[in-house]
Parts: structure tokens; C-alpha cells; sequence
């Protein structure tokens, strides 16, 4: 029997910011000739620990004005237009009446680290058809992926997000497992040899030290990875936009993230070009 193993890169700056400066960022990932399919991370909303800008959605014109009407329909539009683009798109699933606006659009869900243990996400994703991508919660411990697995693979009842109607949620068996790492990273080969289900690396946030430059150092690891030993990596995420770096909240500098530091587009090219691996095995 052969087994055809689908891999994918998930990218994009880690936070929208700017939808002028990020169409211009598309015109250049469209140009690319890619060895491998991909997704674009549309990331319209953002967690926190405490406190601070929670995204686009919220604050579209970074002035806390709260315009979130505003910032529906700019999303709406923009998530559109990227798909007429035939472009595939990410999210993150932070507020689920925002979600609903834009799940036409969207064909792979992430769970984030602090809401992968929510009750209420479990029983939400159960009920949508989307791939939904469940981070390891912030600590690194792997054992919460299996409790979300088998949560969201099964039937749910509960209240509507939208009204009072009841839903009965059949079970949602598109997921992977997205490695993030915690207090240590966790992409080794020890930690990956024992998952048996479909594994996305995050080649950023903890595993990364949250250093840009280190998520190089991560892909080269996962490439080696995949290169000489049987395991069930399917993709990676990359944080990546048009130039290097963060910046402040001001945002007074054109494409670069307000948020976590992202690769510039030159260390994507980079990581493209050795893409071949995946596409061979």
C-alpha cells in the first residue's frame, strides 16, 4: 500500500495590522513558484495573557477607538478577496461570534494555547467541518492534545453561540496536532516519534524562544527530521511578513508585525527553496 503524506507551510505575520501593507505582502507570495501546498495566516484577532491590543477586529484603526463594526466588514471583505485570489486561509479561533462571520472562508482553525483546555471550544469546533489545528497549551505538556482529540472527534449538545437554538454537534474528526512548545521547546524527535496522529510544527512562539532567526533553526531541525526518520509531521508554521522585527503599537513603520517578531520575506524565500524534501518523500 502506499501512503501519500500531504504536507503543508502555514505563514504570515503573526497578527493583521495594516490590510494595505498585507495585500502588498500577497502580491509578492502569489508571484512565488511554491513546491508545496499552503496556507495564509489571516490572524484578525490576538490572545493575551492579561492585558493589551487584541487585534484587527477590535481595533482596526490601532487607536483604541473599538470600531469592532467596522472591523467585521474589513475582514469580511479582505478574506474574500483573498480566497477569489484561490489563496487557502488560517485562523485563529479566540471569540466564536466572530468566527461565525468569516468559517465560509476560512479552511483551517487554530486552537490556541490558552484556550485549548476551553470546554466551549471543544464543543464549537465539534460542529464545524473546518481543520481544526489544536495548540499545546503554554506549559508544553502534550497529554491536553489527546483530552482535546478526543473531546472534539465526539457527538456534543449544546446552546447556539448565535441564539438559544440547541445544537447537536456530531464530532469533527479534521484536526492536527500543532507542537508550539512551552517552558522548553518541544519539536525533538522524542517528543514526536510517540504522536500518531498528523503533526504541524510551530516553528515560532516557545519553540523559538520567540527569537525570529530561531525559527530557522527549528526548520532545519523538523527538515532533518522528515529527511531520515518516519514520523507524522505534516506541515510547519512560520511567523513571517515583508520585513524583520516587530514594533510598537504606533505602528509607524510600513510591514512589519505590531505584534510578535516575524522572519522578513527573504527567509522565506530561503525555507521554499528546501522544500523539495517534503515534496519527495
Amino acid at each position: 500500500m502506499i501512503i501519500i503524506i500531504i504536507i503543508i507551510i502555514i505563514f504570515g505575520p503573526c497578527s493583521l495590522s495594516n490590510i494595505k501593507d498585507f495585500f502588498f505582502y500577497i502580491k509578492k507570495i502569489i508571484k512565488i513558484n511554491f513546491k508545496i501546498n499552503f496556507i495564509i495566516r489571516v490572524y484578525y484577532e490576538k490572545p493575551r495573557s492579561n492585558i493589551g491590543w487584541k487585534g484587527f477586529i477590535y481595533d482596526p484603526y490601532l487607536d483604541n477607538s473599538n470600531c469592532i463594526i467596522d472591523g467585521i466588514y474589513m475582514i469580511r471583505k479582505l478574506l474574500i478577496d483573498l480566497i477569489k485570489k484561490n489563496l487557502f486561509l488560517a485562523t485563529e479561533c479566540l471569540n466564536f461570534y466572530f468566527l461565525n462571520f468569516f468559517i465560509d472562508c476560512i479552511s483551517w482553525v487554530c486552537i490556541g494555547a490558552r484556550t485549548m483546555n476551553s470546554q466551549l471550544h471543544r464543543e464549537f469546533c465539534s460542529n464545524i467541518k473546518n481543520i481544526i489545528g489544536i495548540k499545546n497549551d503554554v506549559s508544553g505538556e502534550l497529554k491536553s492534545l489527546n483530552d482535546f482529540k478526543i473531546s472534539l472527534i465526539n457527538k456534543h449538545c449544546f446552546l447556539s453561540f448565535n441564539n438559544f437554538k440547541i445544537i447537536f454537534g456530531k464530532g469533527n474528526k479534521n484536526f492536527q496536532f500543532v507542537l508550539r512548545g512551552g517552558k522548553i521547546p518541544n519539536f525533538n524527535f522524542t517528543n514526536i516519534k510517540y504522536i500518531k496522529n498528523s503533526i504541524i510544527v510551530d516553528c515560532s512562539h516557545s519553540n523559538s524562544f520567540k527569537y525570529p532567526i530561531n525559527q530557522i533553526f527549528v526548520f532545519e531541525n523538523v527538515y532533518n527530521q522528515f529527511k531520515y526518520y518516519k514520523n507524522n509531521i505534516n506541515g510547519l508554521m512560520f511567523e513571517t511578513y515583508e520585513k524583520f522585527g516587530n514594533q510598537n503599537i504606533l505602528n509607524k513603520y510600513k510591514f512589519i508585525s505590531v505584534t510578535d517578531s516575524c522572519l522578513n520575506f527573504s527567509f522565506l524565500n530561503l525555507i521554499i527553496s528546501k522544500m523539495d524534501v517534503f515534496k519527495n518523500n
